[in-house]
């Protein structure tokens, strides 16, 4: 990343009426965690899917955003946001129990609350969950809104393929406008794909983390 792209980022104001320190510092660390992963060279490398892109920006958002952890993950910047002041563990319930590791299916079951079926009403740290024909396989976006390292009117997603055969995947951020047209129709975040899941809400942001 840049200075450029600080600049940009820097320039983005919080929404009116938000509220500093609680949800809304969650969701915009969370949303830039996700988005910065978009920009970088070579992301973390325990980022190589869909799903563990939502557990380091999920966990990093609740990190303390000290000099030491910029370092630690190769930031040479940090956006003007305030510490998130919010109850939650950086774990991930896999049932009753709290784990370092939940993959996409446990992430949306047992850390997600579905609100909607339709993008249209998903809000930046919001999720978009799909599952393969058959449900052997299930895949997860992240709603950014708008993007806190340009200035643009369009609202974005992210996400990381996944692997396939000897190609590693790469981090994607189409906007949703793009993701509605997908080529393929059953990444379509639409009503009528029987793929699509519908829209989650992180359980802390619901007063239940």
């Amino acid at each position: 990343m840049t200075r450029r792209s600080f600049l940009a980022c820097a320039a983005v104001a919080p929404a009116a009426g938000a509220n500093p320190g609680g949800a809304d510092a969650f969701r915009r660390w969370f949303c830039w965690l996700a988005e910065s992963l978009y920009f970088m060279k070579q992301p973390p490398a325990e980022v190589k899917d869909c799903s563990s892109l939502l557990r380091f920006a999920y966990r990093e958002a609740l990190r303390p955003h000290t000099a030491e952890w910029a370092r630690h993950w190769g930031y040479d910047w940090l956006p003007p946001i305030p510490e998130p002041r919010v109850e939650a563990s950086p774990l991930f319930f896999v049932g009753a129990e709290a784990r370092h590791f939940a993959d996409a299916r446990h992430l949306m079951r047992f850390n997600t609350r579905k609100i909607a079926h339709r993008v249209e009403e998903a809000l930046p740290a919001d999720l978009l969950f799909f599952r393969a024909p058959g449900g052997e396989s299930w895949h997860a976006m992240v709603f950014l809104g708008r993007s806190q390292f340009e200035n643009s009117g369009d609202d974005f997603v992210v996400y990381h393929t996944g692997p396939e055969g000897k190609w590693p995947g790469e981090i994607r951020r189409p906007t949703v406008r793009e993701l509605l047209r997908h080529p393929e129709p059953r990444w379509r975040p639409v009503a009528g794909n029987a793929q699509f899941l519908g829209v989650f809400r992180w359980r802390v942001l619901l007063g239940e983390g």
